[in-house]
């Protein structure tokens, strides 16, 4: 498989996209439903240089959050644990004043230009993939003129790599629990847990996923930074119990077009007998972006997600038919 990944161009793989690029000096607001209606969980800046030097993601959006309610204060932290229903007003009462703010003023000083990941159309996937990391999960295609022309996800790669599922030879009939495929997962949360102090954790400790579990330990949800992308101006809601935003989410949802890949509630799931073959084509049938991988009661052991499968895939050792 690594050596169909390396002779393997970008070009040929990917399909052209709408692209998304937004400006330093649009308004959060428009921003995110900009994002929300095209599907896209993150965007090339454009600079007042007329150049693009940093990609907006939700993560830019929760660590703003933070820093404008001030939670990375203790006393703000136990004044909304205190008092949550005071603290419900303040944050309906910013929410207006947040959504006016521009992409540069979240953004703030530290553009992040490592977020910025680009290759050429004959760039290999297997080089491709190794670009990938925590903080890149785009890579933007430039044309001649260095201009941005297209973009490529994981999912694309792996949906190349399910239709070429032979190149893994005896590997793809291997079961997760063998290959070490499956990853640790950093915090489980019950389903009455509030949003805004999941969201402060995924700042606070550096992931963006996590399985919500009822009283019984069971998986009933998977919450994700995706998940603040249709919070517009009602910060408010950021105050719900996880598993009653994402209800509510739903029925927000349902304006724009949504597919299962958005579905939050009741997640698509693995346990460590699966194929890894199975397992790819599950994550590219219904494009998902991780599988939580439960033991027989439904409690989550860990996840499975594209760019783990992607590093799996491209090892050297992969190669050995056996």
């Amino acid at each position: 498989m690594q050596y169909f990944l390396k002779n393997q161009e970008i070009g040929d793989i990917v399909k052209p996209k709408e692209m998304v690029i937004i400006k330093t000096s649009s308004k959060y607001i428009d921003a995110m439903k900009l994002m929300l209606e095209r599907k896209v969980f993150s965007a090339p800046v454009l600079g007042e240089d007329g150049k693009v030097n940093t990609v907006l993601d939700l993560l830019d959006i929760v660590g703003y959050i933070i820093e404008f309610l001030g939670l990375k204060n203790p006393q703000t932290l136990e004044r909304l644990k205190q008092s949550p229903k005071e603290f419900s007003n303040i944050l309906r009462n910013s929410g207006e004043l947040f959504s006016q703010s521009t992409i540069q003023t979240v953004l703030g000083a530290n553009l992040k230009p490592e977020k910025l990941v680009a290759c050429r159309e004959n760039t290999s996937c297997y080089d491709v993939i190794q670009a990938y990391n925590s903080v890149v999960s785009k890579v933007f295609i430039l044309d001649k003129r260095n201009e941005i022309i297209n973009l490529v996800s994981p999912i694309d790669i792996l949906s190349m790599v399910a239709q070429n599922i032979h190149y893994l030879g005896a590997v793809g009939k291997r079961k997760i629990g063998e290959l070490g495929v499956a990853i640790p997962f950093k915090r489980c949360y019950r389903k009455d847990e509030r949003v805004i102090i999941i969201i402060k954790d995924f700042l606070g400790e550096n992931f963006i996923a996590a399985p919500i579990v009822d009283d019984r330990n069971k998986l009933i949800a998977n919450f994700s930074v995706s998940n603040i992308r249709t919070l517009h101006h009602d910060f408010d809601e950021l105050m719900l119990p996880v598993k009653d935003f994402l209800e509510y989410q739903k029925i927000k949802e349902k304006k724009y077009v949504t597919s299962i890949n958005e579905i939050s509630l009741f997640p698509l799931t693995s346990t460590f007998e699966d194929t890894l073959e199975n397992t790819i084509y599950k994550l590219v049938a219904t494009r998902v972006h991780r599988l939580w991988v439960v033991d027989n009661e439904g409690k989550p052991l860990s996840m499975i997600t594209i760019d783990s499968i992607l590093k799996l895939i491209s090892l050297k050792s992969m190669e050995i038919d056996s």
